[in-house]
Order: structure tokens, then sequence, then C-alpha cells
């Protein structure tokens, strides 16, 4: 979060730990004698601070006091049996006395002086003592009484809370800015509380107002108002110190009161207030306005910190595990008069199962979105054997409305009503089954979305994988919280019979809360819906929301007259629906945007069948629906319908294939060529240079296929190495892998004769190598090159014989920046050679490509349904194509999130390919970055635009494109822990043996030396 969070002068808190925005207090917002600091003791025990000023203001400290009072009383202790012989006793023996006179009566009257004096000191010293004595018990009163008054603090509830079955809670209230953020902090022009601002300010002090009247005051633990888009309101905070200081209505166990005032902590309790209150509420501010799913997140976040220095302190404990209330500021939580039991009873019953409740109990019928719980979930007892499921408790709503005079009536909702979404995101009412509600017997309810209020479990929030920050009205949020809950734990209930309602005023929120915009519909649908064959739902949400949106922006729009009402509605939608498909694609690359969420949690296709069963996103469309689709797709003629006809495949994508999943997450592009050279100045444009080093060197691709050198075998000695039998290399291009020569020869007599279609697939070959290396060439000449519709080989050298080419790039020649002689290399290609080929494949100079068989698979339908979005086959008059990336498959570090394609059978891309790469990818993806491994780059960067690596297995499961030479492949198995092998760890769903390789594999790597002919003469029979 760039923007540093403000509060107020209550609970001030700046974590240390915390990197990035501290939580600090407002500028100006002073400090009071009973503000909290940051000092971990200050903060949690403010009483220590009064107790200490007092006690500086003493000389002599309370413990020397005691001493001076312990000495003093044993000298009165040792002189009190002087007085007996100086005061008689009125009972004495009258003899005795006479006795005791005549023994000293000629010393009576000097003893007796003496006497008297020492008698009248020690009065005198008594009654100093005494004195003295009773100014050391008052203090010693006032410092008793201070550590009484800390002492019952620590021992109360609502600083100790009630442990792991009856925990506290925290309540989060975002205060959203107003529609037009213009208007934050001011009112309407004639004042009053009509304007947005006032009401979404007053919702805001009455959800809070909500809070502390139908809550037991000793079991708030905090309540956080984030303040989104604003400073301090001076009103606003006033009313917020009112409620959080006691002089408003709140609830304390079952009673009701209000207080006139806080009173300080003193020795004596003034009249009708009988107990001190701890101080509630904390404001954060944030002046920028980030929205309400990071408001929310950041609110969370001091609640954590919060706990974590109150466990520290010793004043709460780790098993209690806090509840967390989401409140809406357009609702207030609903009052009942019930002294005894309020809505966070209810709550806590259906979040922390005690533990009276059997281990064998069925607790689905009481909570039903536990019962769909499966193992992505795991309920666990605590210490104290409480079960804590990670359910939501959403609040039943009931509405308010006021007529003009200012009355307000209550609108009470249904038992059984829900709220769900349909298939453009938007929020709609729905109703729970009866099924559902015969589980529990009508006493709870699943909801497929949360509500104005949601409780659940601190560590239930923690333990979300997903929290993006740009959602940012409360429905995105709510929407994201809701598929949390339910795809990544146990779900929502609605407690029929409960206290856990609200009050929702609809006129507070603007519209534009409580709905969905397209673009964040677009995060949602990127976020939820990629994987397990879920990109169905995302593509029918996309085109929905596009449908929704254009509809929405022509009303009121001036009309085109050269346009039909069609035409531009079509037209928008289209543009509307690639806009919602690039920002769903670049979401992935945010800050905040939730990855892994396939790993993590249930697929969307789970929750579509079991928790919003009423959305069905299968089903055919209603008759509204296909009329409107019918305008505006217009007339079909019969000659369209036949076109229709002949482009249907033979054997359909299934929806549930997982490549149909890969090419429904890319974008379709325009491959109509454009201008990505800057005029050739800087790399990776800046060219090739010819034999002199002169840059605007242009290569002739069609040099090799002009004239084919002829491969021959020299002499039987040549024979002999070419043609060795038995060995794994032989036995794989001889019992698995061949050329399909039949079905080529048949597809170049068509293209011939004119019978296809189109021509054939004209495929641009690319090899990498460095001068040293120039001997390997003629080989790949003699054997495949020459089978490539255009040859080219960048070099350090440029050799119009040999075909090489000097391509210069950024920084030295090395193997450690292959990456910055790939960007040159392809920005080259793409710049020379892009409109003049279909398909462009790359690799090193020990590459071994099997043209014919790679031509008859990008020709096959499969490839070319997948180029034109896996509905039709491409008639050849298509302006956009699907980009496809086509090569091994590779999970790096067996991280099935970053797959990437060996670069040592090389990668196959189409036009729509290699334009994103040059004119899209390569200007923003690391393009100073210096690395060998440039196929996880060229990955990385295409990946960052949607388009995933093509899974390439044949229909038997072979794979086409190998990275390693035949013979290796047939031998290498495995070991029993597939990770300690980083082939069989990076490998994806391979088998082994003789069954890897395709028959009608495509490419092989590591072919070196005699092998690269060798494999032409066993595979094209020279043997």
């Amino acid at each position: 979060m760039s923007t540093p969070i403000r509060s107020s002068g209550r609970r001030r808190l700046q974590p240390s730990s915390r990197a990035g925005n501290p939580i600090r207090r407002a500028p100006n917002s002073g400090a009071s004698a009973s503000s909290i600091s940051s000092n971990d003791s200050e903060h949690f025990l403010p009483m220590s601070n009064i107790m200490n000023n007092n006690s500086s203001n003493v000389q002599v400290s309370p413990e020397r006091s005691r001493h001076h009072l312990a000495r003093n009383l044993l000298a009165i202790a040792c002189l009190w049996p002087l007085l007996f012989l100086i005061i008689p006793p009125p009972t004495a023996d009258p003899a005795h006395m006479a006795i005791l006179s005549a023994g000293i009566n000629s010393s009576s009257k000097s003893f007796t002086n003496k006497f008297q004096s020492i008698k009248k000191r020690a009065h005198d010293k008594i009654d100093n003592i005494r004195a003295v004595a009773s100014r050391r018990v008052n203090l010693a009163a006032k410092t008793q009484f201070l550590r009484e008054e800390m002492s019952t603090l620590l021992r109360r509830k609502d600083i100790v809370g009630y442990g792991p079955d009856r925990p506290r809670v925290a309540v989060v209230v975002v205060v959203p800015q107003p529609s037009n953020g213009n208007n934050v902090g001011r009112r309407a022009k004639g004042g009053g509380e009509g304007d947005e601002e006032s009401r979404i300010l007053k919702g805001a002090l009455d959800a809070v107002q909500s809070v502390f009247l139908t809550t037991d005051r000793n079991r708030i633990f905090i309540v956080t108002v984030v303040m989104d888009g604003r400073g301090k309101v001076g009103t606003f905070e006033a009313k917020l110190d009112d409620i959080d200081a006691g002089r408003t209505m709140h609830r304390h166990g079952g009673e009701v009161h209000t207080h006139d005032h806080h009173h300080e902590l003193e020795g004596e309790q003034k009249e009708g207030e009988g107990h001190y209150h701890s101080e509630k509420i904390h404001t954060l501010y944030n002046h920028e306005g980030m929205g309400v799913s990071a408001s929310r997140k950041e609110a969370v976040h001091f609640i954590n910190v919060l706990s974590r220095k109150h466990e520290q302190a010793g004043i709460k404990s780790p098993e209690e595990d806090l509840i967390l209330l989401f409140l809406s500021v357009d609702s207030r939580l609903k009052e009942f008069d019930d002294d005894n039991q309020t809505w966070l009873d209810d709550v806590t019953d259906a979040l922390i199962l005690s533990p009276s409740i059997d281990e064998n109990q069925d607790i689905s019928n009481k909570f039903p979105s536990v019962a769909k719980k499966d193992s992505k979930v795991d309920t666990k007892p605590t210490k104290d054997g409480t079960m804590q499921p990670s359910n939501a408790v959403s609040f039943a709503v009931d509405t308010s409305s006021s007529d003009t005079e200012g009355n307000v009536e209550i609108h009470s909702s249904h038992v059984g009503v829900t709220l769900s979404f349909d298939q453009k995101l938007r929020p709609r009412p729905s109703s729970a089954t009866g099924q559902q509600l015969a589980l529990s017997n009508g006493e709870s309810y699943p909801t497929p979305l949360t509500q104005s209020a949601t409780a659940l479990r601190l560590r239930t929030y923690n333990a979300f994988p997903a929290s993006d920050e740009a959602l940012t009205s409360h429905y995105s949020a709510d929407l994201e919280l809701s598929f949390n809950l339910w795809m990544c734990a146990d779900g929502i209930d609605v407690i029929a019979s409960s206290y856990a309602r609200v009050v929702v005023d609809p006129v507070i929120l603007s519209s534009s809360e409580k709905d969905i915009s397209g673009p964040l519909a677009a995060r949602i649908v990127s976020a939820w819906m990629s994987g397990h064959g879920d990109d169905v739902y995302a593509d029918k949400i996309i085109r929905a929301v596009a449908e929704r949106s254009a509809q929405d922006s022509i009303i009121g729009m001036t009309k085109d007259h050269s346009m039909s009402d069609r035409k531009i509605l079509v037209d928008k939608i289209k543009v509307l629906n690639d806009m919602l498909v690039r920002i769903s694609s670049e979401a992935k690359h945010s800050s905040s945007f939730p990855t892994g969420l396939g790993q993590k949690c249930r697929p969307f296709s789970w929750y579509a069948q079991n928790v919003h069963p009423q959305n069905d996103f299968h089903e055919e469309e209603d008759l509204n629906d296909a009329k409107k689709r019918a305008w505006m797709n217009g007339p079909t003629t019969k000659q369209e319908g036949a076109t229709n006809e002949n482009n249907l495949p033979s054997k359909p994508l299934n929806k549930d294939n997982m490549n149909m999943a890969i090419i429904s997450k890319a974008s379709p592009v325009n491959i109509k060529y454009v201008d990505a050279s800057g005029g050739h100045a800087e790399h990776p444009h800046k060219g090739a240079t010819d034999e002199n080093g002169k840059f605007g060197y242009v290569h002739d691709e069609t040099f090799l296929i002009k004239n084919p050198p002829t491969f021959e075998i020299k002499d039987e000695k040549d024979r002999g190495v070419l043609c060795k039998k038995g060995d794994p290399n032989y036995q794989m291009l001889t019992k698995k892998v061949f050329v399909d020569l039949p079905n080529h020869e048949a597809a170049e007599k068509r293209a011939e004769h004119g019978l296809a279609k189109k021509g054939r697939a004209k495929i641009f070959c690319l090899v990498y190598t460095i001068e040293k290396n120039h001997h390997t060439i003629p080989a790949i000449k003699e054997t495949w090159g020459k089978k490539c519709d255009g040859f080219m080989v960048a070099s350090t050298k440029t050799d119009r014989e040999l075909g090489t080419v000097n391509i210069p790039h950024e920084g030295p020649e090395e193997y450690n920046n292959i990456w910055q002689k790939v960007r040159s290399m392809w920005s080259y290609v793409y710049d020379n050679y892009y409109e003049k080929y279909d398909w462009f494949h790359i690799g090193g100079d020990d590459l071994y490509l099997i043209v014919e068989n790679l031509r008859l698979y990008l020709e096959s339908e499969e490839i070319q349904l997948a180029s034109n979005g896996g509905q039709y086959l491409p008639n050849g008059s298509e302006e956009t194509q699907t980009p496809l990336f086509l090569g091994r498959r590779f999970a790096e570090g067996g991280n099935m999130d970053r797959i990437f394609i060996s670069g040592g059978s090389g990668y196959t891309m189409n036009k729509a390919t290699l334009k994103t790469l040059v004119v899209d990818g390569l200007p923003k993806c690391r393009p100073h970055f210096h690395t060998f491994s440039e196929d996880v780059m060229v990955a990385n960067c295409l990946r960052q635009r949607n388009i995933l690596p093509y899974d390439t297995k044949d229909e038997a499961g072979g794979e086409r494109y190998m990275p390693f030479a035949p013979g290796h492949h047939l031998n290498y198995h495995p070991p029993a822990n597939p990770k300690d092998d980083w082939y069989s760890n990076y490998s994806i769903n391979c088998k082994w043996g003789i069954d890897h390789c395709a028959a009608k594999s495509v490419a092989f790597h590591y072919i070196k030396g005699d092998l690269m002919r060798r494999m032409y003469a066993i595979l094209y029979h020279y043997c």
C-alpha cells in the first residue's frame, strides 16, 4: 500500500514489525492523559502511568514509608513498660505502694521529675509518630487503591476475554467515498442530511452505535472504523468519542444504559457510573482512498497486531480466536428485547462448536454449509476440545424505508431468503431450496453470497488465499469474500432463528457500491475461473458483462444514422469484450492479484453445481435471449449457413479439454502487420549486418529450398556408421517413430491441384549458433533444413553460402546472454518475414526437426480449430487468430503455475503469438536482462499476456517434441521418487520407454555429429 494510514488518538499503535506503511496518529490530533501510547506497557496498562505519576509527587517512596513506620513502632514497643513505672495501676495494693514509697523516699522527687520529663517526651514522640503514620497510611491507601483498581482491570473479562469457547468480537466498518469523490467531507448545496456524504457518515455512526447497543461491551475487542479517502471529520470524530466513552446508550451484560461523562480513575466512583470503560473504537485514515477490499485488509492487519500485543502482554489467551464482523455502513445490527441473549451468542454457537458436542454427531444438520466441506478444509479441535469450522455467518437482512415525514418502517425478510448473482455477476435475491431448509428444520441454510454483515473467525480470514486490493466496491469485496468462504473454506450460513439480523437502509450506499463494474468483474473471473475447465464459465460471464455494459453505454447516446442500432450494439459488445479479456489477462500481473487458486481451492465448477445451482451456466438461452441475440446478429442467409456448416469440425474440442481451457485464456489477435522496428535504431530491432559489418542486410530465407543440397551416403564406411542397427536410437526410429510420408505426399498433391481449401502451411525455421559451430550447419541443410519454406541461421558472422546471418544484440555474445540474442532474432524475423509465413519454429544447432510431421500437425483439424478459437475451422479470410505456443511442456521446478516450453527441441508459434511476443512482449519483458534461459523467459513473457503452452501430446499420450535423442527416451525411466530427477520432476503426465515418443514425433534435441545424418538415413529409408 503506497498510502500511509493515519489513526485517531484512540488506541494509537505503531507496529514496528510492519514493513511499508506504519499506522500513525493523525497530525494535530493531540494526546490526552487517557491516550494509549505505542509503548507496550502503556498501551495495555494505561493506569500504570497514572500510578507512577501520582507516586512521583511524594518524596518518600511507599517502600521507605513502610520501613520508617516499622522503626517507630519498634521504639514504642521498647518504651511502653516505663509508663507502668510512672503511672500506677488503679487497682494497686496500698501496702505495696507504702513499701515502695519508703524505699525511694530520699530520691523520690528527683526521680519523679525525670520520669515526668521522659513521659512528656514519649507522648510528644507518639503524637509525631501518629501524625506521620497517618500521612503514610493515607498514601499507602491511595497506592493500594490504584493497585487494586489495576488488578481489577486485569481481571476484567473485557480485557482478558472469555477464551476459545467464548471469544470477543472485532468489528470492521469501512466508510467508503461517495460515488463522486469530490464530495468527500462536504455537504451538498443547501446542507442537510440529504447529500450522499452525510448519509454515509450518519450510516457509519448508526452502524457503530448498533454494535454497542446489541453487544455486551465486555465482549467487544475493538471496533475498527476505516475512513477511506478521508481525513478527520470533526463532528464525526466527536460522536465516535461519545459512543466510545459511554455517553450514548450501550450494553453491559444484560443492562443497557448511558453515562453523563467518562470518569477519571480515582479513589472513589462517581454516582451512577460504577464501572470503568476501556477504549473500544479505533479509527484508520486513508486520504488517498484504497477501496473496500484493501481497507478491510488493513483493518484486519491492525486487529492481528493488536491481538498479538495483547498476547505478549499476557492479557489475552492465544487460544481465543477472535470473531471478525464485517459490517456495512448501510446496515445496523437489529435490537431485540432480550437481556440474556445477543447476536454474538448465536454467532459463537455457529462458529465455535463447544466440546459438549459429541464427535460423532452430524453437525451438518445444524450448519448445512459445513456439510459441503471436503479435503480442501480441515476442521480441528483446539486444546480445550472446541471445534472451529472455517465457515461464516451471514446476517439475515431486513430493510427500512421512510416516508416524507421521516417515519421509518422496518420490512422483515422471510426465512430462506439468500443472495446470489446472475450471469453478469450482478447481485440478485434468491431462496434456499426446500431440501436445504429441511436439512436443519429451517434453523439455518446456506447462501451463495454474503450480505451486509458477515461474521467469521479471524483465523479463517487470515488463511484466505485471495485478497485482491483492487476490488474497491462493497459488492466486489463481498463477492471475493464469498468465493474464499465457499471454494477455500466451509461456506456461509444464514441462521434463521437468530438475533443475527441487520436492518439495511437502501438509500445510504450508491449503486456503484452495490454492483460490480466490467473491469472488476474481469478481475474476479480471471482469478476464480481459470483452470479445472472453468474457462467456459469465464467466457460466458465476460460476454454477458460486455453485453450489459454495451447496452448501458448506448442508452441516450446520439445515434450514428449511418449504422443500424444492431450494428452499433454488436460493435460495442465486441470492443468491450476484447477490453475485458485484456483486463482479465493484465490483472494477473498486478501485485495483489491472487495466484494459484487452482491448487488451493475448489474449482468454480464445483461452486456452480453445488452452491449456486439456480444459475445454470450451461442452460439453453431463454426465448428473450435468443430473440435478442438473433436481432444483434442479423438475418442469416443460406450461403452463410452453408459456410458455417462447412466450418464445423468433425471432432470439436471438448469443453473439458485442457487445451480448450488453454486457448480460451488467450485473446484473439489481429494478425495484420504492425511496424514495431522504431526505425531500426535500437536493439532488438537494429537488424543484421552483411559480411562487411554494415547494418541493413536482409537474408534470402528461400535460398535453401531453391537450391537444396542432396543427401548422399558417401561410401560403405559411411553407410556402416549411418545404418548401424541395434542401438537405442535405431530401435526408437524403426519400432516407433516414423515420417508420415503417405499423408504428406497426398497433401502435396491436393495443394498442387487446387483441391485443398487453402495452400499448405508455410513454416519458417530459425536456428541459432555462433561462428565456431558453423561446421554443424551443413548437416542441417542436407537433412531437415531444406524442407522448411524459409530457413535462416542466426549467428555471429554472415555467410551467404552457408546461410548464416550476424544479428547483433545487447550485451556480450555468450551462453549467459542467449535471452538478448533470441530477442534480436525474433525481432529480425518479425520485421522481415512475418507476412510471408504461417508458422515459426526456433531451435539450436543440435535440433532435428521432422518437417513433414510438423507440417501435417500444424494443418490438422485440431490445430486449425484451436487457432480459430476452438469452435469453427478457419476459412482463410480471418483477420484475427488465437495465439498458439507449441512444444514440449515443462513445469518449472514441478510448479504447474510456471509451465514453459523446453528450448532444446524448440517451440513453434503462429502469427498471433509471434506478433504478440515482438510487438507487445519484448519491450516490456525484462528487456535488459542477461540469462541463458531464453525458453523460460519467452514463456514468462507470453504467460503475462495469457498465452500458455499448448499440450502437444498425440491421442495415445506420446510426446511430439523431445528434449533428448530418441535412444535416451527409449531407455529412460524415472526414479521411485520423480522429484529426485529434474527431468521427471519437470515432466507433465508423461509415459516412459517406447511409449514416450509419439509415432509422428516432430523434434529431437542433442542431435550432434553423425547422428544428424543417421536419423535422416533411417527415417527416409536410406538404410
